[in-house]
């Protein structure tokens, strides 16, 4: 049996398909995130690419959709969906990394919260998710689109970790601006678009 051939009309509704579900997983939360008790609305997402490669969406949650800052007494959920495969070691290592950069907790706290994400952190995929809820002078919990992962109970996790996105001097500063309300799109390392 022949395919026919592709016309270009088809060709051009193939694309905006692809294009219209790109920006699908940072519009929703996982299931299991749905269910915990909180409303959580977007307070803002994007794209994060290096080089043009797109390496995952991430969106940014809270009850009234607003970021209180860092030390916010309200919960918050980061949302992040891959778009490229990423080891369990390469996200420690890349958390750890972000953490040294920042300066803004000791060696041996960066050490001991990598020790325990290790503990059930996975790795990731394509098309998979990894998703923080942070409870305020709490656990942070994470989940990916299927389960709970872990918790990290320490108090002082949950704001650090958000930090990475989030505090003035992240990594990266434009996807921070699209996380706290901004303009939607493609934010990239450093400015490495």
């Amino acid at each position: 049996m022949r395919t026919p051939p592709r016309t270009p009309i088809a060709l051009i509704l193939l694309a905006f398909l692809a294009l219209a579900g790109a920006g699908a997983g940072a519009a929703t939360l996982p299931r299991p995130v749905s269910q915990e008790p909180y409303a959580f609305q977007r307070v803002g997402s994007g794209d994060l690419r290096w080089f043009g490669m797109h390496i995952y969406e991430a969106s940014l949650w809270s009850p009234d959709g607003r970021f209180d800052g860092l030390a916010s007494r309200q919960p918050m959920a980061l949302s992040l969906w891959y778009g490229r495969d990423f080891s369990r070691e390469e996200l420690l290592r890349i958390t750890g990394t972000a953490w040294k950069l920042l300066g803004e907790t000791s060696a041996a706290q960066q050490q001991q919260w990598i020790n325990e994400l290790r503990g059930f952190w996975l790795d990731v995929a394509k098309g998979h998710n990894l998703t923080a809820v942070v409870v305020p002078g709490g656990e942070t919990r994470f989940y990916d689109q299927q389960r709970l992962l872990g918790r990290v109970d320490d108090p002082q996790f949950g704001p650090a970790f958000l930090a990475i996105w989030l505090h003035p001097r992240s990594v990266v500063g434009d996807l921070r601006g699209e996380l706290l309300g901004g303009s939607g799109g493609s934010a990239g390392i450093a400015g490495s678009n």
